[in-house]
């Protein structure tokens, strides 16, 4: 749908999650960072703002459980980012729920990736390049 010519990949990925009915979960800030993704896209010349509704449209379908994320949990997370040095904690979100779910985290971030394996997360990267 946009220009990233991670795209394809990444649909073929879904759509094999969907077909064999994989669960699908992610952190409640996802759909934020769904708005932040398009907009960096938009503003980078890379996505057309007027297909901004079909994309969330597309997003809006899939099957996917939101998990929110408690005040409680708020400083294992801190830790977890501090531990992998990062600046922010809203990747270690999507590791901490992957923690209390006893799953993989898939993601499209080559260094979080790496950080994160190295430490002994259950991380897998979505495409390879």
């Amino acid at each position: 749908m946009s220009g990233d010519p991670r795209a394809a990949a990444v649909s073929r990925k879904i759509e094999e999650w969907l077909e064999s009915g994989e669960e699908l979960h992610a952190p409640s800030l996802t759909p934020f960072e769904i708005a932040n993704a398009l907009t960096r896209l938009v503003t980078g010349g890379l996505f057309p703002p007027e297909r901004i509704s079909e994309a969330v449209a597309y997003l809006a379908v899939l099957p996917v459980t939101y998990h929110s994320l408690e005040l409680s949990q708020a400083g294992s997370v801190a830790e977890i980012a501090l531990g992998l040095q990062r600046r922010s904690a809203y990747d270690a979100a999507y590791l901490k729920l992957g923690e209390d779910l006893d799953a993989e985290v898939w993601t499209l971030d080559g260094k979080l990736f790496r950080n994160a394996s190295q430490k002994g997360w259950r991380v897998r990267r979505l495409v390879n390049s």
